[in-house]
């Protein structure tokens, strides 16, 4: 495999050492030096159970220097250069201990443990083994399969092994988006094709640019792809076709989530007929494409319970597990994986998993992939890793025991076994799903006008990455959006992030539009149906022929509401002006609050108290092959991630330059690392 090395890594193998004494006397150019050398944060290396320990490992493929090396073409120290010796880290990690965390960590406790030491019962040998087989999973055991095949005259012969904790009477896939881009799927339906590298630049920019580039083009490249390929193993398998057919219908099963075009809808054009399927990005403060294959089975008129409880996504990816089983893939449920096992160099060679109460070895000839999802489940390694959040939420009288996702986050097994083998989480900040909440209604997500309870505006509300945290940063209290006869030009003019405005099934907007168009004036309002996720529900939304009749309505307190409508009278202005001077807002989205009827919704903002949710959005570091790296920024041979195992996807939480790329860079990241492990 080719040894990549990014930008972190050609520093960490370049640095210089300096004793504080010749960094005082060494000026600005020390300076500067130290500070690179400090930007590297390690995860510990345990011993698991055939491992001398992979330190020196790591240390000795550091010095050997990869491209240029020791002596090469920039010169020891230099750019391309190898070390000017093993990095001594003995110090600080008994300081990490004597301290009470895992080394190379801020955030509290020994989350990690050591590597048990486990003798196994009995040996099987196969030359790839898949850990868990969620969405990422899936697509690796998939891949993998079909390469073995591929070089062995059709044939995989059991040399690909998937190992999954459930049992399989108790298979589930959670979700139903697969966000991808340029799908030909989603360009049969007349869809745009999109400039992958705007989008790649959209995911660095709302991560802050702690995502790693190259992990993010990865999935945006191939996305498309893979998302293909899964419906064509879905028709060759023989599902319901309604699984992998286009249909925006009631009576369809799969859509495309995507925005209307406002002027279409004005002239009276039938809904169907209105959709905007080439006018992206949308930029009201963030960009977002079309691009979300959404799995949401039939159309919902009324709510239902469970998120995602009509997808028929997981019929798909039964269909691709059914796929690689035919080829010859092996498949052990009720399997847990316990502890990898690695050689004296460090390289990964096996795992031991428990099944029923027995040990079994499983030899590795080309790898293993670490598929197992993410660390919500373990309130332990939440509150000790997403700083952010933690600290949020302990100020608010939270505690340890309580911080966790209550929505089936995994126990962060897949992440410790990395760890354990000298892989390392991407440093702080960490993310989950949340960002701090905001303002929505029956369109969801969306650029209108924001209130706080002080009746002031507070952000920019296109960029929803950016308002969600600016909500948690306000004080707790009301908070109300407030928009008028022009709604649904607003709603036109949102981005189509998750849970954002879904014209992709276009009855959606028919429910809202009728349902906002039956409300009467009044302190009652009106039940709209949302037109965002398949679940549906409904959202209060409030009427009045003046803003200060709606500003009553909407239970705005006596003192707040002369600011509460020079808010709104001053972001008319700023409207008429075509430039938001206050925030930002791109002017697509600067649509004016100046025609009754007008329309409010109450909510509130301020909440930082939430416990995580769903998943956590950081993994391991890896190479861009998805290769595990260990503390040296060198890969761990035979280790791969995916899913919400790997790092580098996001910044301080989940963004959506399309919908669904939770599950979409899932799926793609497994399938590229089921390919790059079974091709060694």
């Amino acid at each position: 495999m080719e040894n990549d090395m990014n930008l972190d890594e050609g520093l960490a193998r370049g640095r210089s050492y300096l004793s504080r004494r010749s960094f005082l006397k060494g000026g600005a150019a020390s300076v500067a030096v130290f500070a690179a050398a400090g930007m590297f944060g390690c995860a510990p290396q345990a011993s698991t159970t055939a491992s001398s320990g992979a330190d020196d490992a790591g240390s000795s493929a550091a010095s050997g220097g990869g491209e240029g090396g020791a002596g090469g073409a920039g010169g020891p120290g230099g750019p391309g250069g190898g070390n000017a010796g093993p990095v001594d880290r003995t110090a600080a990690k008994e300081a990490a201990k004597a301290e009470g965390r895992v080394f190379g960590y801020s955030g509290p406790g020994d989350w990690l443990g050591e590597a048990p030491s486990v003798t196994a019962d009995e040996t099987v040998d196969a030359d790839v083994v898949i850990v868990g087989l969620g969405h990422s999973g899936t697509q690796a055991f998939l891949a993998a399969c079909e390469t073995v095949a591929e070089a062995n005259g059709g044939k995989v012969d059991g040399k690909v092994v998937a190992v999954e904790k459930q049992l399989e009477s108790a298979m589930s896939w959670y979700g139903e988006d697969f966000g991808c881009f340029n799908a030909k799927f989603v360009t049969d339906q007349g869809f745009g094709t999109w400039n992958t590298g705007d989008i790649v630049n959209e995911f660095v920019t709302r991560g802050g640019g702690r995502n790693y580039p190259d992990i993010v083009r990865a999935y945006v490249e191939n996305s498309g792809a893979t998302l293909d390929h899964m419906l064509e193993v879905a028709a060759e398998m023989g599902i319901d076709e309604r699984c992998y057919t286009y249909d925006n219908t009631q009576d369809g099963w799969v859509i495309v989530q995507a925005n209307m075009d406002y002027d279409k809808i004005q002239a009276g054009t039938d809904i169907y007929e209105c959709l905007n399927k080439t006018n992206y990005p949308l930029t009201p403060g963030t960009k977002t494409w079309a691009g979300a294959v959404q799995f949401m089975g039939e159309y919902n008129d009324e709510p239902i319970q469970g998120v995602a409880a009509n997808s028929v996504l997981p019929k798909v990816n039964q269909a691709c597990l059914d796929k690689a089983t035919s080829l010859g893939g092996t498949i052990r449920y009720g399997s847990t994986a316990v502890v990898l096992v690695q050689n004296d160099n460090g390289d990964v060679t096996g795992v031991i998993v428990e099944e029923e109460g027995k040990n079994i070895q499983i030899n590795v000839t080309k790898g293993v992939v670490l598929a197992g999802g993410d660390y919500c489940g373990n309130p332990d390694m939440c509150w000790a890793l997403l700083n952010e959040y933690m600290e949020r939420n302990e100020r608010e009288g939270g505690l340890k025991a309580d911080f966790y996702s209550f929505m089936g986050g995994r126990d962060g097994s897949s992440v410790k076994l990395g760890c354990m083998a000298g892989g390392f989480i991407e440093p702080a900040p960490r993310g989950c799903m949340i960002l701090g909440g905001g303002l929505g209604g029956p369109w969801g997500a969306n650029a209108m006008l924001w209130l706080n309870s002080k009746g002031e505006r507070f952000c920019n509300e296109g960029n929803l990455t950016g308002a969600q945290t600016a909500s948690a940063r306000q004080e707790e209290g009301s908070a109300w959006l407030v928009t008028d006869q022009k709604w649904m030009k607003s709603v036109c003019a949102s981005g189509v992030e998750h849970g954002g405005p879904n014209g992709g099934r276009p009855q959606y907007y028919q429910d809202m539009l009728d349902g906002m168009a039956a409300i009467q004036p009044g302190a009652e309002g009106g039940e709209v149906k949302n037109c965002t996720i398949a679940e549906r529900g409904y959202t209060t939304v409030i009427a009045a022929n003046t803003l200060e009749e709606l500003a009553g309505y909407l239970e705005v307190p006596a003192d707040v509401q002369d600011t509460w409508l020079e808010s709104i009278a001053h972001y008319n202005e700023l409207c008429a002006a075509g430039a938001d001077a206050d925030y930002g807002k791109d002017s697509s989205a600067m649509i004016p609050v100046d025609e009754p009827p007008f329309y409010g919704i109450k909510g509130s903002v301020g909440s930082r108290s939430a416990s995580p949710s769903m998943v956590t959005m950081s993994g391991l570091m890896t190479d861009k092959h998805l290769n595990v790296m260990n503390e040296e920024y060198a890969p761990i041979k035979g280790l791969y991630a995916c899913g919400n195992s790997l790092g580098g996807r996001y910044g301080t939480g989940y963004s959506t330059p399309c919908a669904g790329n939770s599950i979409g860079m899932a799926g793609t990241h497994g399938r590229l690392a089921g390919k790059e492990v079974a091709s060694q």
